[in-house]
């Protein structure tokens, strides 16, 4: 309980130093509520550092089962270590390796996979600093982008559920991405989810000359103002049998 003259500020960095709390952004939240991880799981978080996914993965487990947390950066891969450490996650092993070239090694293992990809912030930038935005670079992110999605996809057990999310707003990170996921493997279905109180569109199932497959309708939008959060773009893919 906060102190009469005591400033809230102090008291959350308090709490998150001694790893009680880990403040995220409302709508980097969201991602992990669609993976819906077991305490009998295994689960993959392909692009983990720093941790902010990973740690709230964790707690969704109870701190049971097992977690794999994958980052390539060294120097992220240290803020990951000590960001599980600090909030007292048991259930996870952390590994550094090129996400795209994992299935080299594992191939049809994890029960759920979460590719929070890397991408151009969008849904950041436009609803802090809308005049800062800029697209370039986001076709180079967007061959990453599939390139990880695919990978996250070979690891996944049969039935297995794969979570792909973006802080983009960029159909050509978002939409076009899970296209080309679905242009290759044949097992691969978007699923629809709808969490209690969280409100969002559907995806695009065209862009400019574009035609994507229609089951991307079943993918989720957030905007700032429907939730009052940074802009998000999540797709629940399950592998069939």
């Amino acid at each position: 309980m906060l102190e009469p003259k005591e400033n809230p500020l102090s008291r959350i960095a308090y709490e998150r130093a001694l790893g009680y709390i880990y403040v995220q952004e409302g709508g980097s939240m969201i991602p992990p509520l669609f993976l819906e991880p077991e305490p009998e799981d295994y689960v993959l978080d392909l692009c983990a550092a720093p941790g902010s996914k990973t740690t709230q993965i964790a707690q969704l487990m109870k701190n049971k089962g097992a977690l794999i947390a994958n980052d390539v950066s060294l120097k992220r891969i240290s803020s990951l270590g000590f960001n599980l450490q600090i909030c007292g996650v048991i259930n996870t092993a952390v590994i550094m390796f090129d996400g795209r070239k994992l299935p080299l090694i594992i191939k049809d293992q994890f029960d759920k996979v979460l590719v929070d990809a890397p991408c151009s912030s969008s849904g950041h930038l436009i609803s802090k600093y809308p005049s800062s935005f800029k697209e370039k670079g986001i076709k180079s992110l967007h061959f990453l982008q599939r390139d990880l999605l695919l990978a996250g996809f070979k690891m996944l057990k049969p039935s297995g559920i794969l979570v792909y999310s973006t802080c983009s707003i960029h159909p050509l990170e978002n939409e076009a991405v899970v296209d080309y996921l679905l242009s290759k493997e044949e097992k691969a279905r978007v699923e629809y989810l709808e969490i209690k109180g969280i409100h969002f569109h559907s995806g695009l199932t065209e862009y400019k000359e574009k035609v994507f497959h229609p089951d991307l309708k079943y993918c989720t939008r957030i905007y700032p103002h429907d939730n009052f959060t940074d802009a998000f773009f999540i797709a629940r893919i399950r592998k069939e049998r």
